[in-house]
């Protein structure tokens, strides 16, 4: 299991809207949706440290600094 999987957060939590095989395709949505708004010039809410914006918007996602809805 790597680290990233180790983690608990938010997206991965037993029992909330994200469970099961869904937790991975979910923060890849998001942070995909998120490195768009990066790339397009929005300010990063966690310290940039010369990282690209795809890796940025999975830190920020990861860090729970990023709201979403389920629609």
């Amino acid at each position: 299991m790597s680290a990233l999987a180790a983690t608990t957060h938010a997206l991965t939590k037993d029992g909330g809207p994200a469970e099961g095989m869904d937790n991975r395709f979910l923060l890849s949505s998001i942070a995909f949706l998120r490195s768009k708004q990066l790339s397009g010039g929005a300010p990063a809410r966690i310290a940039r440290d010369g990282h690209k914006p795809t890796y940025i918007a999975v830190l920020e996602v990861l860090a729970d600094t990023v709201s979403w809805t389920r629609e």
